[in-house]
């Protein structure tokens, strides 16, 4: 059951044509959301899942988990047990490179591609500026570094000290995930707790939030990922969203006194900064969050659209899981449809009738939110032919796991490959087999326009799955990771006189540059045993 009661959104003085609108932009720019929530004054005016992903499930929220390590920080400041103007090399002195280590491998100085009279000429001052970085420098991503270290390795920790500090800091700005991996890092050398632990006593259990999941990196000190590593409920992420919306009140009682005004502060400029940002990213960066374009509102964010967005004038926060690189036309669709809906500035003169026709019409587009299923399209005679068809490899090939993949997803691909394979379509169901080394898994997609929604030994998680034949020869099979935020597409190609060989092509169901869990799959030929 939620904390938040739910009411409809005219109750709340909010315009349902509004929410209507947002929705129907969304579907129209093709933007894949997953779950939305939209609170004010404590009230749930809107809440919905696209299936098959369902409210409950703990999504992927890759950059929102910046948000949760402030607020650690936070705490540990209050409480005297860190200082914002430490030095994070005092808590590394070990990691304090040489000047050779700062070397580029033809011996020179690296140079700072963005003139400006903070930047270093040579490697000692580059040390020099290291020395100066301190929590407040990593917590507003001004540490000064040009480019941020992708190294997430058992090394990550020296990749970090060795990358080059070419700004003096608190003068250059470029986001910096490991930077905030060393705040969580200094926080459990200084208490000897991961980030969800040292908040387990202090946020969690006041929230109500239970258990929090965020993965470790595999140095010595096994490190959360504090910087994009947990997985959340929706109604956990929006009960963190309302406490940062009260500047750390909960239910009347002072959690985090004065944290959340200096965490909401702009502290860095980020328009016409190193990374082109625009629109709502040219607005600020204050302590791991992002200011935003509706004036005093600031945001949780995490990659592909996971966000958490705070509207203190409104009274307002929206939570958001998507799938998408087009994050911009997300926030574009709140600021152009939420926000002016609040306090009925698009409806003053809607009859009682007219609000209640919209009210039932958002009801019942929120219970029937959807992602597209593949259309149903059987293939009787070939699906005959199949049953009982094994087809194997004797080439290398990644494993089931490593074949679905999905994006959000931090542990390590298995190293048993695929061989054999079978496939059986009894009424609407696809049975697809796989045998791997020591292992046989069976995955099952829907083939009547909607997902079978299931748990896969393979993966250790629920999937979901559907299917259809996209040609005489060709079936065609889109899986999604509930625990992740994407899946793969397949298409298994029958070739041949008798349809002997089968070729298998995977895509990501999300277009993206890459992301945990998008790893590379060897996807070799297959052939009737």
């Amino acid at each position: 059951m939620s904390y938040f009661k739910e009411l409809s959104p005219e109750s709340q003085g909010i315009d349902s044509e509004g929410i209507l609108q947002f929705l129907e932009y969304i579907d129209h720019k093709g933007l894949e959301l997953h779950r939305f929530m939209m609170i004010r004054h404590g009230i749930c005016v809107a809440k919905a899942a696209y299936s098959p992903y369902k409210l409950d499930d703990l999504h992927p929220v890759y950059s929102f988990t910046k948000s949760f390590t402030s607020t650690a920080i936070g705490f540990a400041v209050q409480e005297g047990i860190l200082s914002l103007d430490e030095h994070i090399v005092d808590y590394f002195p070990e990691e304090i490179p040489d000047a050779k280590d700062l070397l580029l491998p033809d011996g020179s100085t690296p140079k700072a591609s963005y003139p400006s009279a903070n930047a270093a000429k040579s490697v000692e001052e580059m040390i020099a500026n290291l020395k100066e970085i301190t929590l407040h420098h990593l917590l507003c991503m001004s540490c000064g570094q040009e480019e941020e270290s992708r190294d997430r390795g058992e090394q990550w920790i020296t990749k970090f000290f060795h990358q080059p500090v070419i700004y003096k800091p608190g003068t250059f700005y470029k986001y910096n995930t490991m930077g905030t991996n060393i705040l969580a890092a200094i926080l459990k050398k200084k208490t000897g707790q991961d980030i969800t632990e040292f908040l387990k006593d202090r946020l969690f259990k006041p929230l109500n939030m239970g258990d929090i999941f965020c993965y470790h990196l595999p140095d010595s000190m096994q490190v959360q990922s504090a910087g994009s590593g947990m997985k959340l409920s929706i109604e956990n992420m929006a009960k963190f969203t309302y406490f940062m919306l009260h500047n750390g009140h909960w239910e009347g009682k002072v959690v985090l006194p004065d944290w959340y005004p200096l965490m909401s502060k702009k502290h860095m400029e980020t328009e016409g900064d190193s990374e082109g940002h625009i629109k709502d990213w040219a607005m600020g960066y204050g302590y791991q969050c992002w200011m935003g374009m509706v004036e005093g509102s600031f945001r949780a964010d995490g990659a592909y659209g996971q966000f958490g967005l705070v509207f203190p004038k409104q009274d307002l926060i929206v939570i958001i899981n998507a799938a998408t690189e087009q994050t911009q036309s997300i926030l574009d669709a709140v600021n152009e449809f939420l926000i002016p809906a609040v306090d009925f500035s698009l409806s003053k003169n809607k009859s009682k009738e007219n609000e209640e026709a919209l009210q039932a019409l958002l009801n019942d587009r929120l219970k029937n939110l959807h992602l597209p299923a593949l259309k149903n399209c059987h293939n009787p005679t070939f699906e005959k032919k199949l049953e009982g068809r094994i087809y194997h490899t004797k080439q290398s090939c990644s494993s089931l796991k490593t074949w679905i993949g999905g994006a959000g997803l931090s542990e390590a691909a298995d190293q048993d490959g695929i061989l054999k394979m079978r496939f059986s379509i009894k009424d609407d169901m696809l049975h697809w087999f796989v045998e791997e080394n020591n292992n046989s898994y069976e995955m099952k997609a829907c083939l009547a326009n909607s997902f079978y929604r299931g748990y896969s030994a393979a993966t250790k998680s629920e999937y979901a799955a559907t299917a259809r034949w996209r040609s005489l020869h060709c079936l065609e099979m889109e899986v999604r990771r509930m625990d992740a935020m994407s899946g793969t597409r397949f298409l298994f190609r029958f070739e041949g006189e008798n349809q002997e060989f089968l070729r298998i092509e995977t895509d990501e169901t999300m277009m993206s540059d890459g992301g945990y869990g998008m790893t590379d799959r060897i996807v070799p030929d297959f052939e009737l045993e």
